[in-house]
């Protein structure tokens, strides 16, 4: 496994471990436990908004493939009109001869 692989998977196992304890958390809270309610609130809108960050890198990564699809799609297309174009050419002179 390559270095990107492994930072990608530790943090994958981070983030899974502290929803793990915000879920602990609120449990506990639930059956008379530790914290208190905004600090569960603000644990869970970190989970979330740390969720939100993977989701936002995702959708960046995306726009910049379908980017290059949409590029390469045009350059294929503007490729077969001045293909059709010389065929054009090409056959009008032949007739005209």
């Amino acid at each position: 496994m390559d270095l990107k692989r492994i930072i990608i998977n530790v943090i994958k196992v981070i983030y899974l471990l502290i929803i793990l304890f915000v879920v602990y958390q609120i449990l506990k809270a639930i059956f008379g436990g530790s914290w208190e309610t905004e600090n569960i609130i603000i644990a869970g809108m970190g989970v979330v908004l740390a969720g939100l960050f993977a989701i936002v890198g995702f959708l960046i990564n995306q726009g910049k493939c379908l980017g290059m699809l949409e590029e390469r799609t045009k350059n294929i297309g503007d490729s077969l009109i001045n293909l059709g174009r010389d065929f054009k050419n090409h056959l009008d002179g032949k007739h005209k001869r």
